[in-house]
């Protein structure tokens, strides 16, 4: 996310779970593609809405780099079909900034799960 309040924000929620470790963060697009190809995390949270490269092409980057990592898309208000083209560029689930607290920890098992079982 390019807002550093957000990040910090995707923190705290993330670090109440003993079994989700932050490896890695960034504020655009580029080095979001950076850090995913670098670490390889098994889950890339990717904001929609990046400044200077979309969401939607980090995405699709960060899938060429570490076709292994599992990327949830996060937009502000309830997704559109704008923000559904992340979807199209390789991620496996799309929620709303709003729905964090509840949505993303499971949103979470569930991809690390979909991809363990795809293996």
């Amino acid at each position: 996310d390019d807002h550093p309040v957000m990040r910090e924000l995707l923190r705290q929620v993330l670090e109440r779970y003993a079994d989700v470790s932050i490896v890695a963060e960034a504020g655009y697009g580029e080095d979001a593609v950076s850090q995913a190809t670098r670490f390889q995390p098994d889950v890339a949270l990717v904001d929609v809405n990046l400044p200077t490269m979309s969401g939607i092409e980090a995405t699709r980057l960060i899938k060429l780099g570490s076709p292994s990592t599992t990327i949830i898309g996060l937009t502000a208000g309830e997704p559109d079909e704008a923000d559904m083209a992340i979807l199209s560029a390789g991620a496996f689930a799309i929620i709303s900034k709003a729905d964090l607290t509840h949505r993303l920890h499971p949103a979470i098992l569930a991809a690390v799960k979909s991809f363990k079982t795809a293996i």
